[in-house]
């Protein structure tokens, strides 16, 4: 169940990497070639849109996977229960109905707006304080409370594992998996660092 349910969000967090790829990064170069943004309003709401898609799927579907690597590891017995074939779906179903209900409202406040520091259509957090707190708050701090609860919570058994503090509870804690643990945090420690002054 590992290798499907582990490959399902990799993919999906694959998709929305590669959602900006497609449309807005193409027209941040058009907008850098003509120093400024020469495709009208639609344009920009779509790119905007897109890049708010791209960037919380790609937040909750990391989240996503720091949840599925805490089940795996920590409530193992749970763990095939959980994430079966069907229930992983549904998982990626859920993250990007999530992700559609979060970015939508931006359509309606007039928060995507061109930045010409960024040479792209994006959120502004000029528009209203008390939407950006709540984008901020629901869109960045809360998952990353929940990520670094996950690992916290992972690390925390790997030290009770190394030091053999609890050798009865047979943890799945193989070396792969230990590898696709620690890759993971890599990346949301990057993420994190990298979109952190954006928020």
């Amino acid at each position: 169940y590992i290798y499907f349910t582990g490959n399902v969000f990799v993919v999906s967090l694959a998709v929305a990497d590669l959602i900006v790829a497609i449309y807005p990064y193409p027209l941040v170069l058009t907008s850098v070639f003509h120093n400024g943004w020469k495709l009208g309003y639609l344009h920009c709401q779509i790119s905007g849109f897109l890049m708010g898609l791209s960037v919380i799927g790609s937040i909750f579907n990391i989240t996503g996977i720091a949840i599925n690597r805490y089940c795996y590891i920590c409530h193992s017995l749970k763990y095939d229960k959980l994430y079966s074939d069907r229930n992983s779906l549904c998982y990626i179903v859920l993250i990007w109905v999530l992700t559609f209900v979060a970015i939508v409202p931006n359509l309606f406040v007039g928060s995507l707006q061109y930045d010409p520091r960024i040479y792209s259509c994006t959120f502004a957090q000029s528009v209203s304080s008390a939407y950006t707190i709540a984008v901020v708050f629901f869109h960045f701090l809360l998952p990353i409370a929940v990520v670094t609860f996950c690992y916290l919570r992972i690390w925390i058994l790997v030290i009770q594992v190394r030091r053999r503090v609890k050798p009865d509870n047979n943890p799945r804690l193989k070396p792969h998996d230990f590898r696709n643990f620690v890759t993971m945090f890599v990346v949301f420690v990057l993420f994190a660092v990298c979109w952190a002054p954006l928020n």
